[in-house]
Formats: structure tokens, C-alpha cells, sequence
């Protein structure tokens, strides 16, 4: 018999606990291919090189972190399974089914064990989330940056092109290497989108059970809601970082014919020939108009300069963060996916469009 973290297992027990926590542990270490192994990475000749390599640094916190919570579940399983069953046989059955509980369970389990104060948990596990959205905060400004930097160097290739400093056959070359490296990035950012996705079952997991251990965090709850601390936003919708006028035409010279509050909901109207710098919005009251861009951001991100103060660190303050942690890979998962429609459609064709390209785009980004 033999001891491991507060349990008394045998021997072969004890074996198959390590062995497996390895195993969950070194699922799609370094060197293995995929999203998050070798294949991501960045070439010496890449004009947008620092940005994917922004990106890229993130993979090690969501990768790393995202399957502690299923090990724990994976080794809680196969000790259910030696318990009842005696054989390995038991033990893989009963691995399989803590790996799958492990993912929302394991997290908060782990939790408890380390903080057995109930203040201490809800405190502990608020610090995890608020540091999370930080994370996804970053990402999607990264991911940003690099979907702007891929667009600005397919633009410099048309524009030598048209400048006749290249040729046809050289400038579609370069457009399709550029398209294949964006293609990458966006199966990059989806597959931090997927890691994302699981962490946050984990804490909405966790969110639901110190909520239903807290009578009074309902109603605590409730009331921040009324008062406008924890709305939800509208699908799609873009919120204002600043109080910014609205005009009739994309031009600031035009009639102003509206306001955005600061922290308020438009829907953006898409399809037009909108220029980059200005973004085409519906507001509440269902007039139209146009907004600079930079005054705008998805609904569920953080403000670029200043960020709101983060709700109190009690049960309602938990799933306040976590409603946010949801937005904002709401707001990630759209941006990927306008992205990859971007990729696909005609951007990075000699003769297509850039609708997209940032107002920062000069000539001296073409040279």
C-alpha cells in the first residue's frame, strides 16, 4: 500500500496514477503536429512574423493549463475503477469516464482541495477567471493585429503590381503565400478558440457551484444586473469605448444624427462599401449611421485604453467574470470566422478587394 495525495491505494494503483497523469498530461506536448504542436511556426522571410509570433505565445497558457482539470478527473476515475474492478481493464473504463468529467469537474475539485475555506475558494477561483479574460483579451488583440498585418501586405503587393515594380506571375506568388499563412493563423486562433471553450466549462462549472453554495448570490446577482453591471450583450453587436457621434455619411464633416454612450450596444450593418475607417451601425433606437471604427469594439472585449473596474470578488462577482468570459469568446470565435470568410473570399486575389484594410495603411506601406 502506498499514499498519494491523501489517498490509500495500492502499489499497481499507484503505478497506473502516474502513468496516467502522464499520459493526460503529455497529450500534444512539443514535437507533435497539429494546431498546437511543431507545424505553427514562423518563418524567417514572414513581413507579419513578430505578430504571428505575438499569437503564438500564447499557445503554452492555454494549452498547458486547459488539461490539468481532465488528468485530475482521469486519475480520480482510475482509482474508481481499480476500487471496483481490480484489473486494468476497470481502471481504463473508469480513467475514460473521469477524463470526460475531469474537463468542468476536475477544475473545481482541485479547487476545494486547496482552499478549503469557502472565501478562500470563491476568491481563488475569481483570481483564475479575471486572469483568463485577461488572457482572451490579449489573443484577440494579437489576432487583430496579425488579420491587419496580412491584409496591409497583400495590399503593398497589389499596389506593386500596379505600379508595374513586379510581375503578374510574382505578385499572385506572393498573394498566395500570404493567403496560405493567414489560412494558418486562422486555424491557429480556432484551435486556441476550442482550448478556450473548454476552460470555460470548467468555470462556468465552478461558477454554478459556488453560486448555489452562496444564498445571497442570486440576489446580489439580480440587483447588479438592474442596475446595468452585468447586461447582456446582443450577438454580433459592437459596444462603445468612448461617447462617439454618429453621422449620416461616413465622413466627419457630415450631419451628426445621433450619439453612442460610452458602454453602449450597436449593431454594425455589414455588406456595403463602408470605407475601412468607419464602421456602419443600427442603433437602439433603429437610425443608421456612421462611427470611426477606433471608437468601436465586439461587445465582450476589453476597452483598448482603459478597462472597466472588475466586479467584487464574491459569488456574484464569479459569474459576472465568467458571463464575460463567454462574450468574449463569443467576440473571438466571430472574429475568426470573419477572418476565415476573409482568407477565402477575394482579398488576397490580384483583382479582388481589401474592404478591410486599416485606415494606418499608407504609402509607405506599399513600398
Amino acid at each position: 500500500m502506498t499514499f498519494l495525495q491523501g489517498w490509500v491505494v495500492s502499489r499497481p494503483a499507484a503505478a497506473f496514477v502516474v502513468t496516467m497523469t502522464m499520459a493526460m498530461t503529455c497529450s500534444g506536448c512539443a514535437g507533435g503536429g497539429g494546431v498546437f504542436g511543431s507545424n505553427y511556426t514562423v518563418a524567417a522571410d514572414d513581413s507579419c512574423g513578430v505578430q504571428r509570433q505575438a499569437l503564438k505565445s500564447y499557445q503554452d497558457f492555454f494549452f498547458a493549463s486547459m488539461i490539468q482539470g481532465a488528468a485530475i478527473g482521469a486519475v480520480g476515475g482510475g482509482l474508481a475503477g481499480l476500487a471496483l474492478g481490480g484489473n486494468a481493464q476497470s481502471a481504463a473504463i473508469g480513467a475514460a469516464s473521469g477524463a470526460l468529467l475531469g474537463g468542468t469537474l476536475g477544475y473545481y475539485q482541485a479547487k476545494q482541495k486547496a482552499n478549503t475555506d469557502p472565501a478562500a475558494l470563491t476568491n481563488s477561483v475569481y483570481q483564475d477567471v479575471y486572469h483568463e479574460n485577461g488572457e482572451i483579451d490579449g489573443v484577440s488583440a494579437a489576432f487583430n493585429n496579425l488579420r491587419d498585418c496580412r491584409l496591409r501586405s497583400a495590399a503593398a503587393v497589389k499596389a506593386d503590381y500596379q505600379a508595374k515594380r513586379i510581375s503578374q506571375s510574382d505578385a499572385q506568388s506572393q498573394l498566395q503565400l500570404i493567403r496560405q499563412r493567414y489560412l494558418e493563423d486562422v486555424e491557429f486562433a480556432a484551435g486556441l478558440g476550442k482550448k478556450m471553450d473548454e476552460r470555460g466549462g470548467e468555470y462556468q462549472s465552478a461558477s454554478d457551484q459556488i453560486m448555489d453554495t452562496n444564498p445571497n448570490a442570486k440576489t446580489t446577482l439580480a440587483r447588479r444586473e438592474a442596475s446595468g453591471g452585468g447586461r447582456h450583450a446582443p450577438s454580433g453587436s459592437l459596444v462603445a469605448n468612448e461617447s462617439a457621434r454618429v453621422h449620416e455619411q461616413a465622413d466627419t464633416s457630415s450631419r451628426q444624427v445621433g450619439t453612442v454612450a460610452e458602454g453602449s450596444y450597436v449593431e454594425p450593418i455589414t455588406g456595403d462599401d463602408t470605407p475601412a475607417d468607419w464602421t456602419h451601425v443600427q442603433l437602439s433606437n433603429g437610425r443608421t449611421g456612421y462611427v470611426v471604427s477606433r471608437l468601436l469594439r465586439p461587445a465582450g472585449s476589453a476597452a483598448p485604453s482603459r478597462a472597466a473596474p472588475p466586479p467584487p470578488s464574491d459569488a456574484a462577482g464569479v459569474a459576472q467574470l465568467t458571463e464575460s468570459n463567454q462574450l468574449k469568446r463569443k467576440a473571438l470565435t466571430d472574429q475568426v470566422a470573419s477572418a476565415k470568410d476573409e482568407a477565402n473570399g477575394s482579398a488576397f486575389d490580384l483583382s479582388g478587394g481589401i474592404s478591410r484594410v486599416p485606415a494606418r495603411f499608407t504609402h509607405r506601406d506599399a513600398a
